[in-house]
């Protein structure tokens, strides 16, 4: 079992080198990923959105998009590792010692496994609320959210606005509206924040203004009993803040067809990205063991990013298609796929570089 895992002296070499380099890519775009965040939000730093708050949105944001990019990252990764093992000359050893073309590729995608697995895991449990929270301090930060940014919500006492939701646990800048049966406002509840506390929702200095007698108290801590339940945030925010198994759950559930086909769009495009990655790595093997194996290291990484963005690009247009067609969110994620592995089963057949 541990043989079949890890593989020989040889498998295990070439996992090595292959992973090494995916650290040195995922760094790489990371850090260039950063810069040009930093770079795009200094035109927007101000009084209230100083640079500290630009380093703390940049940074927060390089997971998601590194999650994002993982495909590109695994395909730029496997092409520079064996691409380095081939000028060394360790490919030409590890065919000499028995290792075919097939199984230098499998060696090579055992880090890639462990990449991919790693982002499932942290897309269901940290990024979303990650990549929310960036969102939201953002925007709070910059002073630009209004009326109609925020969130509404009707409950049966009336209606309830907040500003912005860091986290399902915690709303800020919170009005709620409460209404008599004849739908006439009788009371106007307003707090700086509330976090979920069991099962209730607790205001922190809470003012209540009595609009028929023109009153208005302050309270220290107060019970929302009728607030946002966690099937109002899934109504109310952006599916890319879902993990995959809130997303499948809304994909059947949600009334606007538009969102149901935004949420199956995210939830395809989740579930099939390490399948995306492998269809990569297989139409590279043309590239690496093929005509182009004798590339140096900078031509190689030029090859894998023009072909990693010219496949970002195609599929980005087919996931628009999808949501302006009656193109099926699944289809639109699986057409570029099928062809990926079919472009790259037919120039691996055509080179025989898999033997």
């Amino acid at each position: 079992m541990i043989k079949i895992l890890f593989g020989d002296v040889v498998d295990r070499n070439i996992s090595f080198y292959v992973m090494l380099s995916l650290i040195v890519v995922v760094l790489t775009i990371g850090a260039i990923d950063f810069i040009f965040l930093v770079l795009s939000e200094l035109s927007d730093i101000s009084n209230s959105y100083q640079l500290i708050d630009v380093l703390i949105y940049s940074t927060s944001k390089i997971p998601y998009s590194l999650y994002d990019l993982s495909p590109y990252l695994c395909l730029i990764g496997v092409m520079v590792g064996l691409g380095n093992l081939n000028d060394q000359g360790e490919l030409v050893a590890s065919r000499i010692l028995g290792k075919s073309n097939l199984s230098i590729l499998l060696s090579s995608l055992r880090p890639v496994v462990a990449l991919l697995l790693l982002g499932l895991v942290a897309a269901q449990f940290w990024l979303p609320g990650l990549s929310q929270k960036a969102e939201e301090g953002r925007l709070l930060k910059q002073e630009i959210i209004s009326s109609d940014q925020g969130y509404w919500l009707a409950n049966e006492d009336g209606f309830s606005y907040f500003k912005s939701t860091p986290s399902k646990n915690l709303i800020e800048d919170v009005t709620i509206y409460n209404v008599d049966s004849d739908f006439k406002l009788v009371e106007i509840q307003k707090a700086e924040s509330a976090a979920l506390v069991s099962e209730d929702w607790v205001f922190d200095d809470v003012q209540i203004e009595d609009v028929y007698e023109g009153l208005i108290q302050l309270e220290e801590e107060r019970v929302w009993k009728t607030g946002p339940k966690n099937s109002d945030f899934n109504l109310i925010l952006s599916p890319k803040y879902f993990p995959l198994s809130v997303l499948r759950q809304q994909m059947s559930s949600d009334v606007s067809e538009y969102r149901r086909n935004l949420l199956a769009l995210e939830f395809w495009r989740k579930i099939f990205q390490p399948l995306l990655a492998f269809a990569l790595i297989f139409l590279a093997a043309s590239f690496i063991f093929g005509p182009m194996r004798d590339q140096k290291s900078g031509q190689r990484i030029i090859s894998g990013i023009i072909l990693a963005f010219s496949v970002n690009i195609i599929k980005s247009l087919f996931e628009s298609i999808s949501m302006v067609s009656s193109m099926t969110p699944l289809v639109a994620v699986i057409i570029p796929i099928v062809s990926i592995l079919l472009i790259g089963l037919f120039l691996i057949r055509k080179t025989k570089v898999i033997s």
